[in-house]
């Protein structure tokens, strides 16, 4: 069962604190400790001078401050001036030695770090006995471009200590907690193949390698504001297939590089799509094109709507994903609501930040039906996953959170299926089929037949029509 954390002032004084047992008083600071099940959860409160650094974290190499930097979430801001404050009161309490006195078991034999050690050790061994001038011939070595390169980047990243390791990886956003050998990864992993990029299945978490000893990255989800909880999530994908940023930046960032991550995470926090830079000539264009072929004219319904009629045929000839049918309106309500503070241009392109491009749009969706194929045990149930995932979602965004955390039960139970969902059998998951399945009840099975006999899900489109 999943755990997150998060801070907050305590909004009574009735909660008592796990470690002391004594009441937190109103207002005071608090760490929430949350426990998913079955869609519903637990939560049991700490004083921050009384949490414990969870143990699975610190046999990571987790600190106070990385664990508040990466895996405490802040609803309510409390960061902005008390951040120092909590990382001191969980350092205060100390963090236990784990009992195996081994760093890690990071760097072991049958690890993907193991294997970039034990490359660099044969090559080092290999040029030594070159050097030696041995008589017996050095041992042959057969490395492809890329052991190459990761067997380069190991001699450099390896003579680093934690800090300047660190260093790399706070300039390019990416998880800095972890014992030396976790982060020596992570640099190899982002100077061969860039940042990763924000997960493709829950648009808002961040992926990360969470160890060394694992090829994979993985996601564990959000924090949803709104909600006032976590999102969780179940991405996992081999590294080389993981989502990327290019560049991998080496040194610190420029405010430029600065103001362009700091973007993206706001368009990540709002689960839209990030900009295509090949799509800036068609932007220049249709800006252009508003600027210079839309008679202004704003002052009455009838102005407003001829004028929102061209904003939509400029906007549709040139690729900007406008919801079907519903066009006119989608571009109205922007216009309506900026029309005596912006020009024709300006309007535009707020209208290109809501909707974007539709190739851009048909891209993600497809970088996340490559992701549910990566989920699912059975990769055939990948569009059944989906259809369930996007329930959830649109449940959150119309604010029905209990109805969301229900769909992404049910979504997690067929991810887990080792069979495939078809026709004939989909009824039988529900509670009273002969295949029952925990977390798919009868209202979910009938969903799965119908996307399964008509390749769409009725209460899905009208979900999704109600929304725009």
């Amino acid at each position: 069962m999943p755990i997150t954390y998060h801070v907050e002032k305590a909004k009574s004084g009735r909660s008592s604190c796990k470690k002391c047992k004594e009441k937190i008083l109103k207002d005071k600071m608090r760490i929430g400790s949350t426990t998913e099940k079955d869609g519903h959860g637990m939560t049991s409160w700490n004083h921050a001078k009384c949490f414990n650094l969870p143990k699975a974290m610190q046999k990571e190499g987790a600190t106070a401050e990385s664990f508040v930097a990466e895996d405490l979430d802040d609803p309510d801001g409390i960061f902005d001036e008390h951040k120092d404050e909590i990382i001191e009161a969980i350092e205060a309490k100390g963090v236990s030695a784990p009992k195996n006195k081994k760093a890690s078991a990071a760097d072991d034999d049958n690890t993907m770090l193991g294997a970039i050690k034990r490359n660099y050790e044969t090559v080092q061994a290999s040029a030594a006995a070159a050097d030696d001038g041995e008589d017996r011939p050095a041992k042959k070595i057969k490395l492809s471009n890329d052991e190459h390169k990761e067997v380069v980047l190991y001699e450099t990243f390896s003579k680093m200590n934690a800090e300047e390791l660190k260093d790399f990886l706070r300039w390019n956003r990416q998880g800095v907690t972890g014992v030396k050998a976790v982060l020596i990864l992570r640099c190899i992993d982002g100077d061969m193949r860039g940042r990763l990029a924000r997960c493709p299945l829950c648009k808002r978490g961040q992926p990360k390698l969470a160890e060394a000893a694992h090829d994979f990255a993985s996601c564990n989800g959000y924090y949803d504001d709104e909600m006032g909880g976590r999102v969780s999530c179940s991405y996992k994908v081999p590294v080389a297939k993981a989502a990327r940023i290019l560049p991998w930046l080496e040194s610190t960032p420029t405010e430029e590089q600065e103001a362009e991550m700091d973007e993206l995470a706001e368009l990540a926090k709002s689960g839209k799509t990030a900009p295509n830079p090949s799509n800036e000539a068609a932007v220049k264009d249709i800006l252009k094109k508003a600027k210079n072929d839309i008679d202004w004219k704003v002052g009455n319904k009838s102005e407003i709507k001829a004028t929102a009629t061209a904003m939509v045929t400029i906007a549709k000839n040139g690729g900007v994903n406008l919801p079907e049918g519903g066009e006119l309106k989608a571009v109205g309500k922007i216009l309506v609501a900026n029309a005596k503070t912006s020009t024709a241009a300006e309007v535009m392109q707020l209208v290109l930040d809501e909707y974007g491009f539709a190739s851009d749009q048909a891209a993600a969706a497809e970088a996340t039906a490559d992701a549910a194929h990566n989920v699912c045990a059975c990769s055939a149930n990948a569009k059944y996953y989906g259809m369930l995932d996007e329930f959830g979602s649109l449940m959150r965004k119309s604010g029905e959170y209990m109805k969301a955390n229900s769909y992404k039960k049910s979504a997690d139970a067929v991810a887990a299926l080792e069979f495939e969902i078809t026709v004939d059998n989909a009824l039988k998951l529900g509670k009273s089929g002969k295949l029952k399945t925990p977390g798919i009840g009868k209202s979910t099975a009938e969903k799965l037949q119908e996307l399964a006999e008509t390749g769409t899900v009725v209460k899905l489109e009208e979900a999704k029509a109600s929304i725009e």
